[in-house]
């Protein structure tokens, strides 16, 4: 196994808990929010507005999805010169995702 390989592998192993966290913990504070009669979390409309978190959350989904992409491009495409430019289209596009949210997130404050 190549070293991006197995470097891509160990972040899609550690992003994959939090990232599961605050996915669940995302959906409950939302659907508190559209029926407030709900009451699974305290202060649902602060976690779920929370720029911290939010910026987590990007941050969080661009390594996890990087790497995932990665490993689906080095396992199932042979051919090298079409995996670099894969992967090069994988990285440009989630960067542009990632600069987005991020530059919404400056700009709206």
């Amino acid at each position: 196994m190549s070293r991006s390989l197995r470097l891509a592998l160990a972040i899609v192993e550690v992003t994959s808990i939090p990232l599961l966290i605050l996915t669940i913990l995302y959906v409950l504070s939302g659907y508190q929010m559209l029926y407030p009669y709900i009451r699974l979390i305290p202060a649902s409309r602060a976690i779920h507005t929370d720029p911290l978190l939010r910026v987590i959350f990007v941050v969080l989904v661009y390594l996890h999805s990087l790497a995932g992409l990665i490993i689906i491009i080095e396992r199932r495409l042979r051919l090298k010169m079409l995996r670099t430019v894969l992967e090069y289209i994988a990285i440009l596009g989630l960067s542009l995702f990632l600069a987005l949210c991020l530059a919404l997130d400056i700009v709206f404050r």
